[in-house]
């Protein structure tokens, strides 16, 4: 398997990334800092890239920015002390990679300041730079690992920011004090004008065996130890250390959230109802079944990120049913009406997220139209392991997934409007006893008679699972504290976190707003939260929630 499947440009002539014009003075943008949590490779890597914006003034000592948190180790030095990253390389991974577009914007990258004026290009090593009062030199370019695939959810993206010399650069603290955004950043000395960022990246990412540069770039004094090292060993053993671990990380640290996946088969269920087969193009070892209640969510582009239904197949080869939505805002319609046999679409990993209770005697499964697809692959379960179940259907006209539904036999029940048939939940819901469990998937309207039906028949809650198509985000009234600002914030009934969040001057990511894609997740210090959206795996609550749909109960307490 290709590790990157990425086509990088012509690599630029090294003579070309040399003596750059002096820049001119400029303001100094935002300053940031951020705490280790673990926040990326659903809770399981550590990192503190997530920052946040800090009002000023701002101490600043040998090692940076007084509260701000480094989870790698060596990374606690005073040759990376600050982190300095070009704003407008922002717009080109945008253009570049618009799959995550809504990740592209300035602070994402981990850096402590940001500003367009600079970059890689016009930055030197050595270069002796005035902030305010605070004097920095700039000590080495930063090699990027794994952790950037995590957060750009892309997989290579380690590779493809020091392919293109956009990883940003570190200083070391000259002269420690105090700074604040509006600052004016000034030049004050260039001792090695021939030694841009990018021109040193040339040599320590592309061109790594060109003995003579090596020589000449470990006389440079001002360079980080680190990088010198790496020049050094390549000079004393000849060869070039694998960049391989730093770039992927190792087999438990793999960027695992999306994948490609080619269309294989597009077939007409209903008027209204089309089933896709995808599979995915790397190489899927030990592929497994699809579980029981098992979601999948796609992302065609920017903002657009959609959750459906598994309906059959493997983590290999599996596939969806997708009705065409009258008011779609775009993910049904673009997979109707754009999406062909050889399109290649974007999919996270299979999740389940509505499974089948364990220890029971009977279980009623009752759908509406194509709330079906949440209950296909659970229903050929229960047929093949020979337990007992009935499976309810309601639709208006036209039976989706006919073949699979046939297949049932008797265990199965549709009743078609059109024919004048409508279901009797009294009747059907009448003979649960306490071995009995029941599951919905369908429009509001059946979820809450279903409810209501199992409350007038003394059924207790903990029998009766629900599955929706749509989230309400109104609510009770919370607060929300926000332990590191030392704030706290009051959301009403008709707002959500992530909006009161934002008007209140938080950087916090968002990208579908309804719950599926996870990547408006904060962390939760302390409270009850009611957890709605599937865009968090169940290990993901107990410490965080999703700003767009999640409510806090009373008071909460975040990490922001």
């Amino acid at each position: 398997m290709n590790i990157s499947t990425w086509i990088p440009p012509p690599r630029p002539e090294p003579e070309t990334l040399r003596n750059p014009p002096p820049f001119q003075p400029f303001p100094l943008g935002q300053i940031r800092s951020g705490k280790i949590r673990k926040s990326l490779g659903n809770g399981r890597i550590e990192t503190a890239i997530f920052k946040t914006s800090i009002p000023g003034p701002v101490t600043i000592t040998k090692n940076g920015i007084v509260g701000d948190e480094h989870a790698y180790e060596p990374h606690r030095s005073p040759d990376k002390a600050l982190l300095h990253y070009c704003t407008s390389h922002y717009n080109k991974w945008s253009k570049e990679i618009p799959i995550s577009e809504a990740h592209f914007k300035p602070g994402a990258f981990g850096e402590n300041i940001f500003n367009a004026e600079v970059s890689e290009r016009n930055v030197c090593i050595g270069d002796r730079i005035a902030i305010g009062d605070v004097i920095v030199e700039v000590a080495e370019p930063r090699s990027p690992c794994y952790k950037l695939n995590h957060r750009f959810e892309v997989k290579d993206m380690a590779k493809r920011t020091q392919t293109l010399f956009r990883t940003g650069w570190l200083y070391r603290v000259v002269k420690p004090g105090t700074i604040a955004a509006g600052d004016t950043v000034r030049l004050l000395e260039r001792p090695h004008p021939d030694w841009t960022v990018a021109r040193i990246e040339y040599y320590l990412f592309l061109e790594t065996d060109k003995t003579d540069m090596m020589k000449e770039i470990i006389e440079i004094p001002q360079l980080g130890w680190e990088i010198k090292d790496k020049f050094r060993a390549r000079l004393m053993k000849g060869v070039t250390e694998n960049q391989d671990g730093r770039m992927y990380g190792g087999s438990d640290d793999a960027m695992d959230a999306w994948y490609e996946c080619r269309v294989v088969e597009k077939r007409k269920e209903t008027s209204n109802v089309t089933s896709f087969t995808l599979e995915t193009i790397e190489d899927t070892p030990n592929p497994s079944p699809v579980e029981p209640g098992s979601h999948i969510r796609l992302k065609f582009g920017g903002k657009l990120v959609r959750t459906y239904s598994v309906t059959r197949g493997t983590t290999k080869r599996f596939s969806l049913g997708i009705a065409l939505d009258e008011n779609s805002r775009g993910g049904s319609r673009y997979l109707h009406e754009i999406v062909q046999v050889g399109s290649v679409v974007t999919a996270g990993r299979i999740t389940a997220s509505f499974p089948l209770a364990s220890a029971t005697d009977m279980h009623i499964i009752i759908a509406g139209g194509i709330g079906i697809t949440a209950f296909l692959v659970a229903l050929s379960y229960l047929q093949k392991t020979k337990q007992n179940f009935h499976m309810h259907h309601a639709v208006s006209a036209e039976v989706p997934f006919k073949e699979q539904i046939t297949a049932l036999g008797a265990n199965v029940t549709v009743y078609n409007k059109s024919e004048g048939r409508r279901m009797d939940l009294k009747a059907i819901l009448g003979h649960a006893d306490s071995r009995t469990h029941i599951y919905t998937c369908g429009p509001t309207r059946l979820k809450d008679a279903v409810l209501a039906t199992a409350k007038s028949l003394s059924i207790p809650d903990a029998l009766v699972h629900t599955e929706q198509f749509t989230v309400t985000t109104s609510g009770n009234p919370f607060s929300a504290e926000l332990r590191q600002s030392k704030r706290v914030v009051e959301v009403s009934a008709t707002q959500t976190l992530l909006d009161v969040l934002k008007e209140a001057g938080m950087d916090v990511d968002s990208s579908c707003e309804v719950g599926n894609c996870g990547t408006c997740k904060v962390d939760v210090v302390d409270g009850r939260v009611e957890h709605m959206g599937t865009g968090l795996q169940q290990e993901e609550k107990r410490g965080a929630m999703l700003t767009c749909v999640s409510r806090g109960v009373g008071r909460i307490v975040l990490d922001l």
